[in-house]
């Protein structure tokens, strides 16, 4: 049975591509790192890396080992947290959140403000700042960092589909894209004859659907959103949504600050706690 120190050595050679790299990280030698893998390997009983020259890459197994060990790193902290430990009243928890995030899951994130727990204070910005240079403590985003030391962990995740206004009597010939962090979404994704270009791009859920009416556009909305406003209905039907995970992603030098752990304590109880509106 796997444990976490199997999945830790699953990590860091995906993290670092090279076993020399990952055992640095760990404080072994490549010796240990090789064995462990192919031990790892010979249990799961499927190839988890394959090499390409001196680097390594995850398998479709290996991958999901590798996202399982993301989200142990990031909640190993939490498990360990010293709940007797009080933040100071003046604490203050950086956030930089996703537009449409914020407008799905976290719209009522002041009702969680105010636990024993949790900073009192709250920085919120929709903007992409550094974590690198503590502009931000915690990221939530549908994309999370390929490279430098972050951890991430997968918060909750997003079903987006093809929506029309319930209004018009016409088809839309032209779309409007919403800026989901750079992850690409197209009518052709769906069969729909569109131009590649959108005619129009947006940030943020509301000024969408207003926009769906006014020009009558195709979007492409969360479904939480979207089956909800009644200015909106689905293009298709019985067709399979697109799934966007979202990561929450913090520096790993900060695991161990009590804000931060209180803040991702915080994030996690908009996702369990807040139905999307």
């Amino acid at each position: 049975m796997l444990n976490w120190n199997d999945l830790k050595y699953c990590l860091a050679l995906d993290r670092h591509g090279f076993m020399v790299d990952a055992g640095k990280s760990l404080k072994v030698n490549v010796a240990t790192v090789s064995r462990r893998i192919e031990r790892i390997t010979k249990d799961v009983g499927q190839t988890l890396f394959v090499r390409n020259g001196q680097y390594w890459e995850a398998t479709v197994m290996g991958a999901e080992l590798v996202t399982l060990a993301r989200e142990v790193d990031a909640r190993l902290p939490l498990i360990t947290f010293d709940h007797t430990e009080e933040l100071a009243s003046d604490a203050v928890i950086k956030l930089s959140v996703s537009l449409t995030i914020m407008q799905t899951f976290m719209k009522n994130i002041a009702s969680y403000r105010g636990g024993k727990h949790t900073p009192l204070n709250v920085d919120l910005t929709i903007y992409d700042r550094s974590l690198a240079y503590s502009e931000t403590d915690v990221a939530v985003r549908y994309t999370r960092p390929q490279h430098g030391n972050y951890v991430c962990a997968k918060a909750s995740s997003l079903n987006v589909c093809p929506y029309i206004s319930s209004h018009s009597e016409s088809w839309p010939t032209d779309w409007l894209e919403i800026d989901y962090d750079g992850v690409s979404i197209q009518p052709k994704d769906y069969g729909f004859d569109m131009p590649c270009i959108p005619k129009l791009r947006i940030e943020g859920l509301n000024l969408a659907a207003q926009s769906i009416g006014h020009g009558n556009y195709m979007g492409f909305f969360p479904t939480e959103f979207g089956d909800r406003n009644p200015d909106l209905r689905r293009a298709t039907n019985g067709e399979p949504c697109q799934r966007l995970d979202i990561w929450m992603v913090y520096h790993k030098t900060r695991q161990l600050d009590p804000v931060v752990r209180a803040g991702v304590e915080m994030i996690q109880q908009c996702f369990t706690s807040t139905t999307p509106t």
